[in-house]
């Protein structure tokens, strides 16, 4: 006996309903039920993301799903604070998928039963133990690559966000301009074209690291990270870019605009280049190099973080303990430097 739960329409011609058969989750598109197995949702990494959001409820996350077509095998659904996010996934590994299960969770990950292969892939003609680039996986003969890289061994990536096509919103995807030696991943806001090279939201990354941890970038570009100087240079080379520093907290926010943003390379230390800011309340420090601990930098070693610090440690940076101070804005608890 199944019972309506609820209905989400996104075209004329696709209708969804959810069902509760038993104990399990169904999804009833035309007429044809789908069944939800779920699963162990630590069973996946990074590379299987293919694209994350914002959502007001199961029946929105899995409409997003399957207007992604089978390029989208399942989603996972979990709160953060107080948002509803979906993470949609390219991959599930089928053997970690256990029975369905009536127990509830803050967090569910949702295999598709109706589709057991991706078709934004190509068969490859080696039998190389992984001849996948930029973090493509290889079952079956088959190249699977995540999202932002593309051709049959994903060899192609695109340079910023901007160039993604076929999402909107906020969410995750591969990049890598020519110089960069890997792909990486980074969060973009889809809709302005924005390429985030830092972003804490959770405050659980420690930033207080070592130069050439900066230089090579840490975190995840789903939560706390940041991208790294070598790859801040050589995206920020690419063309003119305006970086906009973002400072949230409860009772509000600030944008900070700075022109003709560019980081240098390591010959100069990654010294950082702007052309004017649509503030003087946030001072940035021109041409001084990147500072960390291991620098000799009072102030990183003080502050306990690394960033383009001037003369004084006064104004803060946007790596600074959590919640942040910087400028004339303190007690943040989400920080974004972006490039579009």
């Amino acid at each position: 006996m199944s019972a309506f739960k609820g209905l989400f329409s996104i075209s004329s011609s696709l209708v969804y309903f959810f069902l509760l058969v038993g104990f399990v989750d169904a999804i009833v598109i035309n007429g044809s039920v789908i069944l939800l197995n779920e699963c162990d949702w630590n069973t996946y990494d990074n590379t299987h993301v293919l694209y994350e959001t914002e959502v007001k409820s199961k029946i929105k996350c899995a409409a997003i799903c399957f207007q992604y077509g089978v390029a989208c095998l399942g989603f996972q659904l979990f709160t953060m604070v107080s948002e509803t996010k979906c993470r949609l996934l390219r991959f599930i590994s089928l053997e970690n998928c256990t029975s369905p299960i009536s127990s509830m969770s803050v967090s569910f990950l949702y295999e598709r039963t109706d589709v057991q292969s991706i078709v934004t892939t190509q068969p490859v003609s080696t039998m190389a133990p992984n001849p996948c680039q930029n973090g493509g996986t290889y079952t079956a003969n088959i190249c699977s690559c995540v999202f932002g890289c593309s051709g049959q061994y994903c060899q192609t990536c695109i340079n910023e966000c901007s160039e993604a096509s076929g999402v909107s919103g906020t969410g995750v995807a591969w990049i890598k301009p020519a110089g960069f030696d890997v792909a990486k991943q980074v969060w973009c806001n889809f809709d302005n074209g924005v390429t985030y090279i830092q972003i804490r939201k959770y405050g659980t990354v420690s930033f207080n690291r070592s130069y050439v941890e900066y230089e090579n970038g840490f975190g995840d570009a789903n939560g706390d990270y940041w991208l790294g100087n070598k790859y801040a240079n050589i995206l920020s080379l690419t063309r003119t870019f305006t970086s906009g520093f973002t400072l949230m907290k409860s009772s509000g926010f600030v944008m900070v605009y700075y022109y003709d943003f560019v980081v240098l390379d390591s010959s100069s230390n990654f010294a950082l280049q702007y052309s004017s800011s649509s503030s003087s309340q946030y001072p940035l420090a021109k041409g001084q190099p990147f500072q960390a601990y291991d620098t000799g930098s009072a102030c990183a070693f003080t502050l306990g973080n690394g960033w383009w610090f001037g003369s004084t440690c006064s104004s803060g940076s946007l790596n600074g303990q959590y919640p942040v101070d910087f400028g004339a804005f303190s007690g943040a608890t989400t920080t974004r430097i972006g490039i579009y």
